[in-house]
């Protein structure tokens, strides 16, 4: 009998004991720790380091896997990437007549598990810090800046306004004359809408909408200082009132020893979840948590956790709604297209697709087939509707190493090329180790500077780093949407997610029309169109899409794999023993 089977039996023997409050690692044996059998690991392979997944540093971590159904929103998204509506938190719908403004009605019930209630002030801080139309004069490089350190402005810049009578459950919202934006159903949507009475309390700003309204910059200022850095999360003691739930779980603690514990919110007015506690688990935990029958459910990229056992799990390979790339750091060398040129023309595209990629799928013929070749594309996986003509010639480009090509590179005496990642990741690893053996042919040096604390935005920003492998804007684990232009807004030149600093006024052009194009053949025009000019720039030379996998112990039930940003945890609240 393996050790893993004696384990389920010891637990299944100890089913009716009380649970009663335990301190002590959630590793210890069942018999003295019965949170044991109302606790569920989940594994993930993003760090944790805040409750705003809206950040910079947020949208980089688990948060979006983790965070969903403790942060909710008018949508999240779905097993397939596309915005599923919450009715549990409200609705929001096209006023007729009325082309581009908005009725949100957030539902009676909502409240925070501190029990103040969800109210339009906190889609209106959501807009604001989302917008990015609020900005300061930043001494540094004599241009303005954002106030708020949000990721992304896509839907949110395209509001002109959220009226609110603060401390009501309605909200109009209005775009911006002659920006139609077409995923406003996405808007609002989970992880977003953070409390914004714990903002306002903590900045000094008892009227979060008044201070939108007026423009208020010095009370958005202290509003923006504490969304971008108040809600971090580090190991140890937690003061909790700065967390406060709107959804199934809510945070209970996070510690080293236990990671960190999601639990039933009691204030939570919709279904009650099915499974009470939830312990997260990251990065170099996985293995162990693994192996120690503390991680239940699994979301990582495949081929990337050396060692990592999962007998007994079911297994389920997950193609991304993401797709893995080298994005060059425009700062430093790649600052010139012909480096960047020289660099792509000794990748070996098809090898890796062949040789890294494909193996992946040995075992699932007809998902090899469509995810595993080489991909072309920045944002519309492989096998999509209208792939072929989206990534266009492309799919011939740069397949095969062009050794003498490459030796055009600038300053080839000697050059070392850093790339980096958040490591330790087996299959990066080898496509690192595939890039340096070719392009030591030209004589490129490739190094790898990966480690476990890598953060692919500040080592970018600080020049530590020339190329970055990972998904769209960086992103390590968990990663994209069914939405290509939320994926390809990354590459935006004011983006955040930009972090390898790119900039293409057309292709800004091509994205802000994006935003506004809602008829099928229209965007594949603009997504053809801004594929042509990231051919020609090579902002990132992409390889394929993302193969993840989603696994489960044999005795959990409601785990559905969703190849989106919110991964495995977008319907944790469903997760149940048998």
């Amino acid at each position: 009998m393996s050790g893993r089977s004696r384990m389920r039996r010891t637990k299944a023997g100890i089913a009716g004991l009380a649970v009663v409050a335990t301190t002590g690692s959630l590793a210890s044996c069942a018999t003295s720790d019965p949170l044991r059998e109302v606790t569920l690991g989940y594994a993930v392979d993003a760090p944790i380091t805040t409750y705003n997944a809206n950040t910079v540093t947020g949208a980089l971590s688990a948060g979006p896997a983790i965070f969903g159904r403790v942060l909710t929103g008018l949508s999240y998204p779905g097993p397939e990437g596309a915005p599923l509506e919450d009715r549990d938190f409200g609705t929001i719908e096209q006023i007729a007549g009325e082309a581009f403004t908005f009725q949100v009605t957030i539902r009676d019930e909502a409240v925070f598990s501190d029990g103040e209630p969800i109210t339009c002030d906190d889609l209106v801080l959501a807009w604001a810090a989302g917008s990015g139309r609020f900005t300061v004069d930043d001494p540094d490089s004599e241009e303005t800046r954002p106030l708020f350190d949000a990721a992304s402005d896509w839907g949110f810049a395209d509001v002109e306004n959220v009226a609110c009578e603060p401390g009501t459950k309605q909200a109009r919202v209005e775009l911006r004359a002659g920006r139609p934006f077409t995923d406003w159903r996405a808007l609002f949507s989970a992880t977003t809408v953070m409390p914004s009475h714990v903002a306002g309390r903590a900045a000094d700003v008892p009227d979060i909408v008044g201070a939108v309204a007026s423009e208020d910059l010095d009370a958005l200022g202290r509003l923006a200082e504490f969304w971008n850095t108040g809600w971090t999360l580090e190991p140890g003691a937690l003061d909790l009132s700065l967390y406060p739930s709107s959804g199934p779980y809510m945070i209970e603690s996070f510690s080293e020893e236990n990671g960190l514990i999601l639990e039933r919110n009691p204030q939570w007015w919709g279904e009650p979840p099915r499974t009470p506690r939830i312990a997260v688990w990251t990065g170099r935990e996985i293995r162990d948590a693994v192996a120690r029958d503390d991680a239940h459910v699994v979301d990582v990229g495949a081929g990337s956790v050396a060692g990592l056992d999962l007998g007994g799990f079911t297994e389920q390979l997950v193609p991304a709604l993401n797709i893995e790339q080298l994005i060059f750091n425009t700062r430093g060398i790649f600052g010139n297209v012909d480096a960047r040129r020289a660099f792509t023309a000794c990748v070996p595209r098809q090898r890796i697709a062949d040789d890294i990629v494909a193996p992946v799928y040995e075992d699932s013929a007809n998902l090899g087939e469509r995810y595993g070749p080489v991909a072309s594309s920045r944002v519309v996986p492989v096998g999509a509707a209208g792939y072929d003509f989206i990534a266009g010639p492309a799919q011939q480009a740069y397949l095969q190493p062009d050794i003498e090509a490459a030796r055009a590179f600038p300053e080839l005496d000697g050059a070392r090329i850093r790339v980096g990642y958040t490591g330790p990741d087996r299959r990066r690893e080898e496509i690192v180790s595939f890039l340096a053996r070719t392009c030591s042919e030209a004589g490129i040096i490739v190094q790898n500077v990966s480690s476990p604390a890598f953060d692919p935005s500040e080592a970018m920003q600080a020049g530590e780093v020339d190329i970055v492998v990972g998904g769209s804007g960086g992103v390590q684990g968990p990663g994209g949407l069914r939405s290509a232009g939320a994926q390809l807004v990354t590459l935006h030149s004011r983006s955040p997610l930009n972090i390898g600093a790119f900039s293409f006024e057309a292709l800004d052009g091509v994205i802000a029309e994006l935003a506004i194009t809602g008829q099928q053949d229209a965007r594949f025009e603009r997504l053809a169109e801004a594929e042509r000019i990231m051919w020609g720039e090579l902002p990132s030379v992409p390889l394929s899409v993302q193969p993840r996998v989603t696994a489960h112990d044999d005795v959990v039930v409601g785990v559905v794999p969703n190849g989106s940003k919110a991964g495995a945890g977008w319907n944790m609240d469903k997760w149940a023993r048998e």
